[in-house]
């Protein structure tokens, strides 16, 4: 077990100025989401106030489906993990990566924005414990796969223009660990943002 812990560290550790560049990139992706409710017009903000406000009804009146909710929010995570994948594979598509994860991040600065207009400070107070901590957990997540897509891209690349070989038995070892570390922790993200987070949710409802 404790080979195994290593071993998944030491993926995490794996080069760190392409997890800061992942980094960099959420937080540029969750302001722009905050900041882009603004721009929207009358119409689209009374949409996103409805659903809002059917969202915190649901939960209240207990007509959520954890199970449905659980089932949609791994399938969903799970096909992104593959596409994740599969285009750092194919590393010339690698950098689409990018662009999943700016959107993921721009999701979560969106679905901030849309409680506090709804609900003001109360949404403020919704939106926290909507995102936190199963949100920031899988943007983590998916930024440490998208730094690890984002290396071998271009170390393939630069190998192929150098004409140099790449040991990528060791690049699948460290998929291997990789993959193990995010399936694990997206299913525990899933689970609680299925079953906790919405019962949460509706404690605090029912208290403001």
């Amino acid at each position: 077990m404790k080979k195994v812990m290593d071993k998944l560290l030491n993926t995490i550790r794996f080069d760190k100025k392409y997890v800061l560049f992942c980094m960099v990139l959420v937080i540029i992706g969750i302001i722009s989401g905050s900041l882009f409710i603004v721009i929207l017009n009358s119409t689209d903000k009374s949409l996103v106030i409805e659903y809002i406000t059917n969202f915190i009804d649901n939960i209240k009146n207990s007509s959520f489906n954890y199970i449905d909710t659980f089932k949609n929010t791994i399938l969903i995570n799970y096909i992104i993990i593959v596409i994740i994948t599969i285009l750092g594979f194919t590393y010339i598509l690698a950098p689409i990566n990018i662009l999943i994860l700016f959107y993921k991040a721009f999701i979560i600065g969106f679905s901030m924005s849309s409680f506090i207009l709804t609900l003001k400070i109360k949404g403020l107070l919704l939106s926290i414990v909507y995102i936190f901590p199963h949100l920031i957990l899988n943007i983590l997540i998916f930024s440490i796969l998208t730094a690890f897509t984002l290396k071998l891209s271009i170390t393939m690349t630069t190998s192929i223009i150098k004409k140099k070989e790449v040991n990528m038995r060791h690049y699948f070892n460290k998929y291997l660990y990789t993959s193990i570390f995010v399936i694990v922790l997206i299913t525990i993200t899933s689970l609680y943002e299925a079953f906790i987070a919405p019962y949460l949710l509706k404690l605090i409802i029912n208290i403001i």
